[in-house]
């Protein structure tokens, strides 16, 4: 089954960096005790951290770049690269205090 689709990878580009940042979380915060409200609140009240944060969920879509591309599915590749334009766009204004 060939599921070479654009949607397919725009969904996938979105969702697996919120996994990393969870991932993230799981394993620099949770092991002192800090609740994802109270990881969240800090993410609120300290804008710096959030292209950090973003820019290490980033990291969670090499294997998918790399599943995609080694499997010559570029259509859904292309979905993935537009989501992570669109999260680096979204650190890059964070950065510069835009948004």
């Amino acid at each position: 089954m060939n599921r070479d689709n654009f949607l397919l990878g725009v969904f996938l580009g979105i969702v697996v960096p919120l996994f990393g940042i969870l991932l993230f979380y799981v394993l620099k915060y949770m092991p002192d005790n800090i609740s994802m409200s109270d990881f969240l609140l800090m993410i609120k009240m300290n804008h710096y951290i959030i292209p950090k944060i973003i820019s290490l969920g980033l990291i969670a879509c090499i294997p998918l770049i790399t599943y995609y591309k080694n499997r010559r599915q570029y259509t859904t590749l292309k979905g993935v690269f537009l989501s992570i334009i669109l999260y680096a766009l979204m650190a890059v204004l964070y950065k510069f205090n835009v948004l």
